[in-house]
This record gives structure tokens, C-alpha cells and sequence, in this order.
């Protein structure tokens, strides 16, 4: 296979990984914190904390740009049996399952633990049994690896396995928040929804920034490929063919995908970060800012060499030079984007 067979067929793959999206399932107790819980992992509000959604008899839903969230109402009620609950709400299309609580399990917990363990089995779905507030954990005659301990026979009993891991983690103390979030990256989902956790979920290590930084790469030629297709006329005065919109796209999820959102500037002022990289980084957040660039930049990029090696986007050389111009910014601009956010990173440990 040569260069531009290759290229074709990851532009060809990465359209059609373009649309999905992993749909995670929060299952569990009310008041035991599922709403902050998934807010902590996603590094934002996306659900309004104390909103019990278990009193009510629908589900709630929230769509992110690479992941829709499912809040599940409560079971094992008058109205919703466990059995009636999974046929009415149908879990099961769900890809992955979060099980939150904070009390006592009961039997109907146990029969929803026997569909978790089915789905893992019949369809890779991935389950996590989470005991959060983990820092209300305590009573005065006991040690608190004894009540731990006895969380952890009780979720085994209801699972009737003794092999279950059970996740203590609190939204106040940040504790265990690390290791239920490497496990679910480590689950057995296929490589394109665990990818769409990776673009979700917010960074607490330099591992993490790392898996977005090789995410983001893979996605480069998709952008330059497409940048380049879609422009028609290269830009007045530049023998470059690129499409600013396509650019913008692709910057602004490069941003996303580090969590550089409209709160970061305030972040910058507080830990005094404010440095030619930020600048540089937010200034390829608006339309002048990306025509100004590819107007200094693009003679560089045009001429023979680029439609030499990259024919793939058609025999206009502008049209090449658009592609080999918007793939090596990108990949500049997420090693940008990774520094940034690994000095926030840095600096926020610094502070704790």
C-alpha cells in the first residue's frame, strides 16, 4: 500500500469514526453522588449537583461533543421492577455502566449486578461499582479498613462474586477519582469509544495530557485532507488552497481535547502563566487569527515539493500545499496545547 492509498483509507476510517459517540450509563442510589461524580471525571458541570433524578421515572440525558452521558432513573420500585426497569430504559444499548452508591445495597441491587455481569460477558459493555463519599465513611468503634472491608463483602455478596472490585471515591477529597478513571481506560472497550473517553475526560496526569496528545495526532490528516478538499479557490495572494473554517475546527477541538476552554485565561491570571505559548494557543481561536497565520506562512508550504509528495487532495499544487500546511501546524499546535496544559497541570499540583 502506498502513501496516498494509506492516507485515503485513515481519512475514510476516521469519517466514519466522526460520529460516534460512547454513551455512558450512570446507575444507582439516590443522593449517592452520581451527578458529581461524572462531573468530576468529565472536568465540568454537566449535570446540576442535588438534582435527584432517582425520584423521578425518567432518564436524564446530556450530549458532549464526544460522549452522551445517560442518568438513569431508580429501580426496583412499585412502578419499575428491576426486569420492567431494563426493558422500559434498555440499558443494555448503553456501552458502559457506572454503579454509584453510598448506603446499604439491597436485593434489587443484586439483580441489576446479574445483567452487569451479563452485558461485560455478551457484550463487552464494561461495568464499575463505585462506592463514592468515601470520605463519610467512618463510625467510632471501627476502623476504617474494617468498614471498608465490609462494603466490600456486601458488594460481593449482591454480585455473588468474589472477584468484583469495588471504587471508594470521594468528590471532595479527589480520592480514588485517579484510579477509577485509569480502569475505565483500561477496560476492554474497542479503540474508538475508549477514545471518546480519553477526548472527554479531564487530565489529572502528564499520562493523560500524553493519551490526548497522540489522539489528537491521529486526527491530523482527517483535518488536512478535509481542509484542503473544501477549499475551491486558494487565498488572494497565497498559492495555498485551505479551508479557514476546517482549520478553526480543528484547533478549537485540539483545545477541547486539553480542556483549554473560556475559563482557562482566569486560570492563566491565577497561577501567572501568561506566556508567548498562551498567547500563541488562543490566538488560533478566531478567524483572523487563523488567516493571518496561513497569510505569513503559506508561501512555505507551496510550490513543488508539497504537490511532489502529496498528490492525494489533486493535481493543484495549492491544493497539496494546503494539506502538508494544515498538518504540520496541527501537530505544532498540540505540542502547544500539551505544554500549556501541563504547566496548568504543574502549577495547580503546586498549589495543592
Amino acid at each position: 500500500m502506498n502513501l496516498i492509498e494509506q492516507l485515503q483509507q485513515d481519512y475514510i476510517k476516521k469519517q466514519s469514526e466522526k460520529g460516534v459517540k460512547i454513551k455512558v450509563g450512570l446507575i444507582g442510589q439516590p443522593g449517592a453522588g452520581k451527578s458529581s461524580l461524572i462531573n468530576r471525571l468529565v472536568g465540568e458541570e454537566v449535570f446540576e449537583v442535588g438534582v435527584h433524578t432517582d425520584t423521578t421515572v425518567d432518564m436524564q440525558m446530556r450530549e458532549l461533543e464526544q460522549m452522551i452521558i445517560v442518568d438513569l432513573p431508580g429501580y426496583g420500585t412499585k412502578q419499575f421492577p428491576v426486569d420492567e426497569w431494563v426493558n422500559e430504559f434498555r440499558p443494555e444499548e448503553l456501552d458502559l455502566y457506572l454503579f454509584v452508591f453510598s448506603g446499604k445495597l439491597r436485593d434489587a441491587d443484586g439483580a441489576l449486578f446479574e445483567y452487569l455481569k451479563r452485558w461485560q460477558t455478551e457484550r463487552n459493555h464494561p461495568h464499575f461499582i463505585v462506592r463514592n463519599k468515601a470520605d463519610e465513611i467512618w463510625d467510632d468503634d471501627r476502623s476504617d479498613e474494617e468498614l471498608r472491608a465490609d462494603i466490600i463483602y456486601d458488594v460481593n455478596s449482591k454480585m455473588k462474586s468474589r472477584g468484583s472490585r469495588t471504587y471508594f471515591t470521594s468528590c471532595r477529597t479527589g480520592e480514588g477519582l485517579v484510579e477509577l478513571q485509569e480502569a475505565i481506560l483500561s477496560s476492554d472497550l474497542d479503540g474508538v469509544k475508549k477514545s471518546k473517553l480519553v477526548y472527554e475526560f479531564k487530565a489529572r496526569s502528564i499520562a493523560d495530557l500524553d493519551r490526548k496528545r497522540e489522539l489528537c495526532r491521529g486526527d491530523l490528516n482527517y483535518y488536512g485532507i478535509t481542509a484542503a478538499a473544501n477549499a475551491l479557490n486558494p487565498i488572494p495572494g497565497v498559492d495555498v488552497s485551505v479551508d479557514i473554517g476546517v482549520m478553526l475546527k480543528m484547533f478549537a477541538d485540539i483545545r477541547a481535547a486539553f480542556q483549554l476552554g473560556d475559563n482557562v485565561e482566569d486560570q492563566m491570571k491565577k497561577y501567572k502563566i501568561i506566556t508567548p505559548l498562551a498567547n500563541r494557543v488562543f490566538s488560533y481561536a478566531t478567524r483572523a487569527g487563523v488567516t493571518k497565520l496561513v497569510e505569513s506562512l503559506g508561501s512555505k508550504y507551496a510550490g513543488k515539493e508539497a504537490a511532489k509528495y502529496l498528490p492525494l487532495v489533486g493535481q493543484a499544487a495549492a491544493a497539496a500545499a494546503g494539506y502538508l500546511m494544515v498538518t504540520t501546524l496541527g501537530r505544532a499546535y498540540i505540542n502547544d496545547c500539551h505544554e500549556l496544559a501541563s504547566a496548568l497541570l504543574n502549577q495547580f499540583a503546586a498549589q495543592q
